[in-house]
C-alpha cells in the first residue's frame, strides 16, 4: 500500500507524481465535471473496477524505476514523536429542551431565545411547497425547501406522538478550522480539507463563517432510554462542490449506527441534503420488541426495572421492551450513497452513549439494577470521568501534511497511522483505578486487533500481555465479561467495550494500547504479529505497534465538573464492579441475559464477493441509482439465496420483510479467500449462531451484534427478528470502498395494513418510493423488487436450498 523507507528518491518522486495525477481526476468526479463512465471508457479502471496500470497514473505501473507494484509515499510526520500529545476527549453535546405547541409540533426552547423553527412530523417541503414562501426556502442558495428530508407520509416521522422528542441536538456539518491538526508541530488542516460534526451557533444560520466546526476530534451525545431525541443536522458545508480538498460530496446522510428508529431517520434511504438545509432525525431511544411484550424475559423479577432509563435523580423511567436487547455504545456518520467512505475519511462521524437502568453512567448507585459499571459519580447518570470513548481512525497524509484519499484503490483505502479521537499517537492520563473504554474501529478498510502491555525497558517486559475484560460487543452489553489479553480482530465499524483495571500500577507507570494485525492492502488483514514483534517497527505496515499511552498518576481533572480534581491524597475511592471478583469470576453474576435461538419462520442466504461470484473478476452491470449511469460496472456484489450477482442501486429491493415480528435466519457468506468483508445490518441486531463449523470467539457466540467480520471464505450465521418501525433500510460491507463500489443491498420492511392499531396507521405496508434529491425538492421513482426479496414467491425456497449448501 506505501512505499519502503529505503525506496529511491527518483521512485518516489514518480508515486508522489502518480497520486498528484489522481487527485486531479477526483477532483473532477467530485465536482461532476466526470462521471465513473468515463472512468471505465478511459480504461482508467478495468472491466472489473481496478485501477488500470497506466504510468503516471498507478503507482503500481512497472517503470524504469520499479520493476514491481510498490505504492505511494508514507504520511509525512513533520518532527511529530509518539506519546507527546495529550489525547482529547470526545466532546459532548448539550441538549436543548423541546415542549409541544398546539399544533403538535416541536419548539425549540433556546437559552437566548433564536428563533429555530420548529420540529415537525411532516417535512418543511409541505408548507414549501404549498407557499412557495421565503420562510421555507434554502437560504445559502435562495432555492429550493429549508429542509431536506422528504416530503410526505413515506418520510414523516413515524409514531411521532409516541416518541415525541424531549430534547433536540442544533448540529453542523462544517468545515474545520485553520487551527486542526492532527499532533503537536504538525501542519494546520486545511478549511476544505477536513470536516466534523459541532454545535450550530445560534444565530449562525447558514452564514457559513458562523458555524464552522473547529474540533478536529468527535462529538459525543449522551442519550438515554425513555427520552427520545430530535436531531437537527445543518448542513454548513460549501455549496461549491470544488472547495473539497479534491475529494468528498457535500451532500450528507446521517445514519446513527445501530439504533432502533424509523427508516426515515436511519440515514440510509438515499434522502441525502444539500448545503443550506437541515434534517430532522428523531432517535427515539426505544427498546426493540416494544410491541412484543409477549416475548419478555418475565422469568427476570426485575425485568420491568431493567427496561429502563435514567431520570434525573437515583431513579428509573421504565420503557417497554426487552431489557435483554438494550444497546450502550453506539456512533453516527454519514452515508452518502457512493461517497460514503470519502465523507467519513473527511470526519463526518461522531460518537453515541445511549445509557439504561442496568448502564446508566454511574458507579456509586446500588440499588440491585444498575450494573455500576467504571464511570464516575458526579452526574446523576452518563458521567465520563472514568468511562472513555476512544475512536481509532486510518488516515493518510500528502507530503504538505493534508489529508489524503484515493478513490482509485477499490479494494478498500488503507492509510499508514493510527489516531485516537483525531489524534496521533496520543497518551491519556488515567488514575490507578477501574476504567471502560468504548472502542470503535472508524477507519475505512483497516482491520485491528488490540492488546495492552507495560511500558517497561526489558524486553521480556514488554512480551507480557496485560489482562483486561471484554464486557461489550457492537454496542451490546455480553451476557458475561469476557478475561482476555487480546481482542478478537476488530472489523470496520465493530465497537468493543472493554474494561481495564490500573489498580495494579502505581504512578509513573505506563501501558500501551498496541494494535498487532498487519494489513497490507484494503482487502484482508495479512497476519497477526506477537507482542514482541509489534514493539519492532514493523516495516511492511507502521500501523502495528502501540498507538496509545496509558499514563498512570496520582491526579486528573474531572471531565463531568471542571471544577472539581481527583487526587489520591484525597482518598478517592472506585466505586465501579471488580470482574475480578468471585461471583463474577465465577459467572455467578451475569451483564444481561441470553436473547434465546429459535425456529425460524424463514431463512435466507447472502453471499458477499466479486462481482460475478468467487475468485472470477467478471463484471456485474446495472443501474445505481442516483450517481451512474445504466452500464456502469462494479468490482463488488451481492448473491441473495444463490440468484445472480447484483450490485447496489437506492431504487433495487434485495430483501422484503413482510411482517414484523417474525424470526429469520441470515447466513452471510463470503465468496472468496482474497478478501475480507465486515459486512453491517441496519436498524436490528443480531444474535450470532456459528460460523459454518470454524471456531467462534467467547465475545462473539450468541452475542448480539451489527457487524460481522466474515472472514476469508468464511460464513456466519444469525437470527434477526425486525419490528416496531417500516421503510427502507439497507445491508452492507462496511468497508466503505467495497460499499461506495456497490456491495450494498436495500431492504424492504413493511408493517401490516394501516388499520392496525398496533402501528399508529403506518403507510409503509407497500414499498417506500425512491427518493431522488435535487437542490429544488425530491423527484420520485418507484422500486425494483428482486425476484428473489418477495419470500411469499415459490422460486424463495427453491434457490434457498442450493445456496445453504
Amino acid at each position: 500500500m506505501f512505499l519502503g523507507p529505503k525506496v529511491s528518491k527518483t521512485r518516489a518522486r514518480e508515486a508522489a507524481a502518480a497520486r498528484a495525477n489522481r487527485l486531479e481526476i477526483v477532483k473532477a468526479l467530485s465536482i461532476g465535471q466526470i462521471d465513473r463512465r468515463d472512468l471505465f471508457r478511459w480504461g482508467v479502471f478495468t472491466a472489473t473496477g481496478a485501477l488500470a496500470c497506466v504510468n503516471g497514473l498507478s503507482p503500481y505501473a512497472t517503470s524504469a524505476y520499479a520493476q514491481v507494484p510498490t505504492g505511494t509515499p508514507r504520511s509525512p510526520l513533520f518532527g511529530a514523536k509518539k506519546f507527546t500529545t495529550a489525547m482529547y476527549r470526545a466532546l459532548p453535546q448539550n441538549p436543548i429542551p423541546l415542549v409541544a405547541n398546539s399544533a403538535g409540533h416541536a419548539v425549540w426552547r433556546t437559552e437566548d431565545g433564536d428563533p429555530e423553527p420548529p420540529a415537525m412530523r411532516l417535512s418543511y417541503h409541505e408548507l414549501y411547497n404549498q407557499s412557495r414562501g421565503a420562510a421555507w426556502v434554502n437560504p445559502m442558495t435562495g432555492r429550493g425547501p429549508i429542509e431536506g428530508r422528504p416530503p410526505g407520509e413515506f418520510f414523516a416521522h413515524q409514531r411521532w406522538d409516541e416518541f415525541f422528542p424531549k430534547v433536540g441536538y442544533l448540529m453542523s456539518m462544517g468545515q474545520i478550522q485553520a487551527s486542526g491538526h492532527y499532533a503537536d508541530g504538525w501542519p494546520d488542516q486545511e478549511e476544505n480539507a477536513v470536516w466534523s460534526f459541532g454545535p450550530r451557533r445560534p444565530g449562525a444560520r447558514c452564514e457559513l463563517r458562523g458555524s464552522r466546526n473547529g474540533y478536529g476530534y468527535p462529538c459525543l451525545i449522551k442519550a438515554r432510554y425513555g427520552e427520545p431525541i430530535l436531531n437537527r443536522i445543518y448542513n454548513d458545508l460549501p455549496n461549491d462542490r470544488t472547495a473539497n480538498g479534491g475529494f468528498g460530496r457535500n451532500e450528507i446522510s446521517t445514519h446513527l449506527h445501530n439504533a432502533h428508529n424509523g427508516a426515515e431517520s436511519d440515514g440510509a434511504c438515499n434522502a441525502y441534503h444539500f448545503p443550506g438545509t437541515f434534517y430532522d432525525y428523531l432517535w427515539s431511544n426505544t427498546l426493540a420488541r416494544r410491541d412484543r411484550p409477549d416475548l419478555w424475559l418475565r422469568s427476570d423479577p426485575n425485568h420491568l426495572l431493567k427496561a429502563s432509563g435514567p431520570d434525573d435523580g437515583d431513579g428509573l423511567v421504565p420503557v417497554a421492551g426487552d431489557f435483554r436487547e438494550l444497546q450502550s455504545s453506539l456512533w453516527f456518520h454519514d452515508h452518502r450513497f457512493f461517497f460514503t467512505a470519502e465523507n467519513v475519511h473527511k470526519g463526518n462521524f461522531a460518537v453515541y452513549n445511549l445509557y439504561s437502568g442496568p448502564d446508566r453512567g454511574r458507579e456509586d448507585l446500588n440499588d440491585g439494577i444498575n450494573l455500576r459499571l467504571p464511570s464516575g459519580s458526579l452526574l446523576p447518570w452518563g458521567n465520563t470521568d472514568f468511562d472513555v470513548n476512544l475512536a481509532i481512525s486510518n488516515p493518510a497524509f500528502d507530503q504538505d501534511g493534508q489529508l489524503f484519499f484515493d478513490i482509485f484503490d477499490t479494494e478498500g483505502f488503507l492509510g499508514d497511522m493510527l489516531c485516537v479521537n483525531g489524534q496521533y499517537a496520543p497518551y491519556f492520563e488515567v488514575l490507578p483505578r477501574r476504567y471502560r473504554f468504548r472502542i470503535l474501529n472508524a477507519s475505512m478498510a483497516r482491520f485491528v486487533k488490540l492488546a495492552l502491555a507495560v511500558n517497561r525497558s526489558s524486553k521480556f517486559a514488554r512480551q507480557t500481555p496485560a489482562p483486561f475484560h471484554v464486557i461489550g460487543n457492537d454496542g451490546n452489553l455480553l451476557v458475561r465479561p469476557v478475561a482476555a489479553t487480546q481482542t478478537d480482530e476488530i472489523g470496520v465499524a465493530e465497537r468493543f467495550d472493554i474494561v481495564i483495571d490500573f489498580s495494579t500500577y502505581k504512578p509513573g507507570d505506563s501501558l500501551y494500547l498496541l494494535n498487532l494485525l498487519e494489513q497490507v492492502d484494503g482487502r484482508k488483514p495479512k497476519r497477526a504479529v506477537t507482542l514482541a514483534s509489534a514493539f519492532g517497527n514493523l516495516a511492511t505496515d507502521p500501523c502495528v505497534g502501540p498507538f496509545l499511552e496509558f499514563r498512570v498518576v496520582d491526579e486528573v481533572r474531572s471531565v463531568d465538573d471542571r471544577s472539581k480534581t481527583y487526587k489520591l491524597d484525597d482518598g478517592v475511592q472506585d466505586l465501579s464492579v471488580d470482574f475480578n471478583h468471585p461471583d463474577w469470576a465465577s459467572g455467578r453474576n451475569t451483564l444481561t441475559q441470553q436473547v434465546p435461538v429459535v425456529a425460524p419462520v424463514r431463512e435466507r442466504v447472502f453471499t458477499f464477493g466479486r462481482s460475478g461470484g468467487g475468485d472470477s473478476r467478471s463484471k456485474t452491470t446495472g443501474q445505481c441509482t442516483p450517481d451512474c449511469p445504466e452500464t456502469a460496472t462494479f468490482p463488488w456484489s451481492i448473491k441473495v439465496n444463490g440468484q445472480a450477482a447484483h450490485t447496489f442501486n437506492a431504487n433495487r429491493i434485495s430483501a422484503l420483510i413482510p411482517r414484523p415480528g417474525e424470526v429469520e435466519h441470515w447466513t452471510l457468506v463470503n465468496d472468496g479467500t482474497g478478501w475480507d468483508h465486515p459486512v453491517h445490518l441496519h436498524f436490528e441486531e443480531g444474535v450470532t449462531i456459528d460460523r459454518g463449523g470454524a471456531a467462534i470467539a467467547p465475545t462473539e457466540l450468541l452475542a448480539r451484534k451489527d457487524v460481522w467480520r466474515l472472514r476469508p471464505g468464511g460464513r456466519v450465521k444469525f437470527q434477526v427478528r425486525f419490528g416496531e418501525f417500516g421503510g427502507s433500510y439497507v445491508a452492507h460491507c462496511h468497508n466503505t470502498t467495497h460499499e461506495d463500489f456497490a456491495m450494498l443491498m436495500r431492504m424492504q420492511l413493511q408493517t401490516p395494513t394501516p388499520n392496525d392499531p398496533a402501528y399508529k396507521g403506518q403507510p409503509q405496508y407497500v414499498p417506500t418510493m425512491t427518493p431522488l434529491p435535487t437542490p429544488d425538492g425530491v423527484m420520485w421513482k418507484y422500486p425494483e423488487i428482486l425476484p428473489e426479496a418477495d419470500p411469499t414467491k415459490r422460486q424463495f425456497s427453491a434457490t434457498l436450498q442450493a445456496a445453504l449448501k
